[in-house]
């Protein structure tokens, strides 16, 4: 991916920077970086939380879909059993189960093995199915137990704090959106109600990598209509189409800028930014002149977000 073209930012106190920071993402990219790796751990898929079990059929879908951030759940009688109480006011989610029972000529309860020799014999058996649910209830829902989040060995949780640069730059953007944490899987904003989504801090490889999402999530929210109104945030694209990859690369562009510029830019950082990058740029057909024409878009994002 070999290019001599020269990229054209608009013209800053930070257009130096910014150059530099292009061509050295184009510099990796071209050298070849290894594969984008999240950089937060997260819960993991619905299951229950004593036994471990992960939630299957119907089931997966139920408690994989629901309010809370943890996907942990307990029945009334585990609850009763660790000693925990239900929180005032929760409300539990079904389990549904399939219960089977096997009949003889005579009407005859069998158990499943008894049915199956019977069958053998070529005797008539019937087979009766119910359709059965129980109620379970959410980690978040239960008082007076010791949860231990690194049960599954899937997240891992750190001692991050936070770094003053960054903060600054965060608290100071003008119309910022509200940062919020109610899904703890997940990083991403939300165009429709104006906010942000991040797990928590101590979910995060580091305070550094934290910061890079965190940034990542502002730019996506300058396209916003209270603020530059880029249509690749105004008009919501498919994932895969030239305008979401677009505005892809535009954030994680944006957030390398404000990354280089609190330097925070570690060659970890900078590596994984890279590897984002180079995923997005093969939707759009590895044109390599696109991504100074995106520079040039995230760095109008990154001077919103300095209030330049």
């Amino acid at each position: 991916m070999k290019s001599t073209t020269e990229p054209k930012v608009q013209k800053s106190t930070n257009t130096t920077l910014y150059e530099d920071v292009t061509l050295k993402i184009i510099a990796l990219i071209e050298k070849g970086i290894t594969p984008w790796r999240q950089t937060w751990s997260t819960y993991g898929l619905a299951r229950n939380y004593v036994s471990g079990r992960l939630y299957s059929g119907i089931n997966y879908l139920l408690l994989n879909n629901t309010k809370h951030s943890i996907p942990y759940f307990l029945t009334f009688s585990q609850i009763k059993a660790l000693g925990g109480i239900i929180k005032a006011g929760s409300e539990s989610e079904m389990v549904i189960y399939f219960k089977v029972y096997y009949k003889d000529s005579d009407d005859r309860t069998l158990t499943k093995d008894q049915a199956m020799t019977e069958i053998r014999k070529g005797k008539e058996i019937k087979i009766l199915r119910f359709i059965r649910h129980y109620n379970v209830f959410n980690i978040s829902d239960i008082e007076k137990v010791e949860i231990d989040f690194n049960k599954f060995n899937e997240i891992k949780l750190t001692n991050n704090e936070k770094i003053e640069r960054c903060e600054e730059i965060i608290n100071n953007m003008t119309l910022s959106p509200v940062l919020k944490q109610i899904d703890a899987n997940r990083a991403y904003y939300d165009s429709n109600n104006d906010f942000i989504n991040l797990p928590v801090m101590e979910r995060f490889v580091s305070s550094e990598h934290y910061y890079a999402t965190y940034f990542h999530e502002l730019i996506h929210s300058t396209g916003h209509s209270s603020r530059l109104a880029r249509p690749e945030v105004m008009d919501f694209a498919e994932f895969g189409t030239i305008s979401y990859s677009k505005e892809e690369l535009i954030a994680e562009m944006g957030a390398t800028f404000l990354c280089s510029l609190v330097q925070i830019d570690s060659n970890m950082i900078f590596q994984n930014s890279a590897s984002y990058l180079s995923g997005w740029l093969k939707v759009l057909k590895e044109d390599p002149k696109f991504i100074f024409k995106v520079s040039a878009e995230a760095q109008k994002a990154v001077d919103y977000v300095l209030n330049f």
